[in-house]
């Protein structure tokens, strides 16, 4: 019987089959995915009609356009599709321009609309934002309409209005849907927003909790945190165009999260601070005590979104008491005449100053969290706050794209010139738009073979039923219904993220194929022809980017590492010192896009290694824009502006060869520089000579602790 029960259970259908939760999104999708499935059918099917009953040429055009423009989330379509007119508008002005300017130099005109093509790719992924969309989109639109009239350029003009008019058509289609269907839009705006910021602070407040429950390990588990923030800021564009009226909400979203940022960079402070110090007195355990039990009080309270005005008043108590107990500190100091001073432990009353110093910074930009906080509930009449970041420019990846594109359309327009093929024009449209939607993504290589597949299962499908319902389908309400359930499982798809990228060259290749003219149909010598033409580009677009500059986790986070460097090289000798907070937002988003590089199953210690690296980038940049603004000061004495100065330098000519040497100078500053701070009479130098020393320090045990991270001959592969 036993026997006969395992032979039964060999024959069970997961042998053979995938696993069947792999397709939860297609027997029991969320109720947003059909939402979404259902808008986007219904606008791409008004776009048709309204292309019909106008007696447009190709109204495949419309309903393609509806596709490509669809976003899962309602912002981000209607931020987008303001962009696509823009660039729409730009790549029929284009166009006409190239056309016009080679009428019968073939090659030139090649050339020129690969090198455009190119550059729109170049430019998007340098932008990386909701505005590089419009600039790949006048790339590909250009491109399009320039091939297809390649064969009768007297008529270019008269095919791009025919083409922008079905792009513009498309997009006022899915806005009029997208805000008749936006229902209770701006509170799930709100609500979403809310809900994201809470997460990062709260998250951060986990994070000093256990810090202060003797977990210093604490600090470098913040990747979960910073991977929270730049999530939220990547979609605070589409949730502001959610939402009506400018009461600049957003911006003060903004700088809660790159508060919380500072918060946790004080904090790495703080820590090394107490590792180094291990003489804390009664006083610091007491407060620090204090800080423990409000931090635990404050989260409760945030998570049941309480008022915690009260807590606030609390705070600024705490911040009191620290600032209190430092003057105290001083005075005793200074009470005290040289001999003793040599007599008692000299470095007790500079560390204790330190430490309270460091608490008191953490407590402040805590409270800076709280008040941008209740500012994104409650924003002040004539708020004129705003927050602009700066622009992460990533050029290596932007070259990529753009050698890659010219030369994909340089090999298809090659293949076109060898083989006269007549359907080759269209399909080397569609390359470059295959190419230009890849190029927004970070991880292309991930997406362009679901890209493939879901382009020979378009031309699977669409033939499937060009044959049997399409040829006998002849009024619109057959043929949309003929089209209504391969487009609802395409949208399916694009909503569930691991499908994505064969749900959007599906729907997209399906619009091609089986929608009809507005006076024929597609034969079946037309449709072959057509449908091989597509998967030659699409496959020839697809391999070039598995082959041409591939994706490569290992040299991704080699070239991040070294811009992360290269950014602690440069901040000693910019002209201009750049604000803390701007700084390490843009630092914050290479952290994070560093970390998505990595495997979490199979590379732990790689992950800890280059986190602990990362924020030790972090924690150098943010005191040495600390150090310069003390040197630019006219309190330091200059002997020891000096001492920094030569730091500084030190560090910006660090490349981790001469590791020992750099730390060694390093912690012979902070040597010098604390006889000096005992030894000065001047109070206000000697407190600042003690802040400089406060500034060495986590300098000093960052590089000393992230040997590898530093060196940039290093490499993990």
């Amino acid at each position: 019987m036993e026997n006969i029960r395992l032979k039964l259970n060999w024959f069970k259908f997961n042998v053979f089959l995938p696993n069947i939760q792999s397709f939860k999104w297609l027997y029991a999708p969320k109720k947003e995915a059909i939402f979404f499935s259902l808008r986007t059918i219904i606008a791409s099917f008004l776009a048709l009609a309204i292309s019909l009953w106008m007696e447009m040429d190709s109204p495949k055009w419309a309903v393609m356009t509806v596709w490509i423009i669809s976003q899962t989330s309602r912002g981000e379509t209607i931020t987008k599709s303001k962009w696509r007119i823009v660039g729409t508008i730009v790549g029929v002005v284009v166009s006409v321009l190239i056309v016009a300017a080679f009428p019968q130099q073939p090659f030139l005109f090649e050339i020129c609309l690969a090198c455009w093509i190119g550059g729109c790719c170049f430019f998007a992924s340098l932008i990386r934002s909701s505005s590089s969309y419009s600039v790949v989109l006048a790339g590909y639109t250009c491109t399009i309409i320039a091939f297809t009239a390649s064969s009768d350029p007297e008529n270019v003009f008269m095919l791009a209005m025919s083409r922008g008019t079905y792009i513009i058509l498309a997009v006022l289609c899915q806005d009029l849907v997208e805000r008749i269907f936006a229902y209770n839009q701006e509170k799930q705006a709100r609500s979403n927003i809310e809900k994201n910021i809470l997460m990062a602070i709260t998250g951060a407040l986990n994070v000093i909790k256990d810090v202060f429950n003797g977990d210093y390990q604490a600090v470098y588990r913040v990747r979960e945190t910073f991977s929270a923030i730049a999530a939220t800021r990547n979609t605070l564009e589409f949730r502001k165009a959610e939402m009506t009226g400018n009461d600049h909400m957003i911006d003060h979203v903004h700088a809660t999260l790159f508060s919380v940022v500072i918060v946790l960079t004080r904090l790495m402070n703080l820590v090394l601070y107490m590792r180094e110090f291990k003489e804390a007195g009664n006083d610091f355990h007491s407060i620090f005590s204090q800080v423990h039990t409000y931090v635990q009080s404050l989260i409760q309270f945030i998570n049941k979104n309480m008022d915690f005005r009260a807590h606030m008043q609390k705070l600024a108590d705490l911040r009191w008491e620290c600032r209190q107990i430092i003057a105290n500190h001083i005075f005793h100091d200074t009470a005290l005449n040289y001999s003793d001073r040599e007599s008692i432990e000299k470095q007790s009353f500079l560390h204790q100053r330190i430490l309270y110093r460091a608490l008191s910074e953490l407590l402040g930009e805590l409270e800076v969290v709280l008040r941008e906080y209740r500012m994104v509930h409650n924003p002040p009449l004539h708020d004129r706050f705003t927050f602009r970041m700066p622009p992460l420019l990533n050029f290596r990846l932007a070259w990529s794209n753009g050698l890659r594109v010219f030369l994909v359309v340089i090999l298809c327009c090659l293949i076109w010139e060898v083989t006269a093929w007549p359907n080759f024009t269209n399909a080397l449209g569609f390359s470059c738009m295959i190419c230009g939607r890849l190029c927004l993504f970070e991880n292309s290589y991930k997406f362009s073979l679901d890209f493939l597949k879901g382009t020979v299962l378009a031309m699977i499908v669409s033939g499937i039923m060009n044959v049997t319902l399409i040829a006998s389908a002849n009024t619109i309400e057959l043929l949309c219904i003929a089209f209504f359930i391969p487009a609802f499982i395409g949208g399916l798809a694009i909503y569930n993220l691991p499908t994505r990228g064969i749900g959007m060259s599906f729907t997209i290749f399906l619009s091609l194929m089986l929608v009809v003219d507005n006076q024929d149909k597609m034969n079946e010598l037309t449709f072959f022809n057509t449908a091989f033409a597509t998967v030659a580009v699409a496959a020839i677009a697809i391999f070039s980017f598995r082959y041409i500059a591939p994706y490569s986790p290992i040299q991704v986070r080699k070239s991040i590492r070294q811009r992360m460097i290269k950014d602690i090289h440069t901040l000693p000798v910019l002209l201009t010192i750049p604000p803390a907070r701007k700084w390490l937002a843009v630092t914050t988003d290479w952290f994070v896009s560093l970390m998505r590089q990595f495997d979490p199953a199979k590379e732990l210690t790689l992950i800890r290694r280059y986190n602990q690296g990362a924020l030790a980038v972090m924690v150098i940049g943010i005191n040495i824009i600390e150090m310069r603004k003390m040197i630019i000061h006219d309190i330091l004495p200059e002997d020891v502006k000096n001492q920094l100065r030569v730091v500084i330098r030190r560090i910006s000519h660090f490349k981790g060869g001469h590791h020992v040497r750099t730390v060694l100078i390093i912690k012979s500053a902070i040597r010098r520089l604390q006889y000096r701070e005992s030894h000065e009479k001047n109070l206000a130098q000697r407190l600042e000579i003690g802040t400089a020393i406060a500034c060495l320090i986590p300098i000093h045990y960052a590089l000393e602790k992230n040997l590898t991270f530093f060196n940039l001959s290093y490499s993990d592969n």
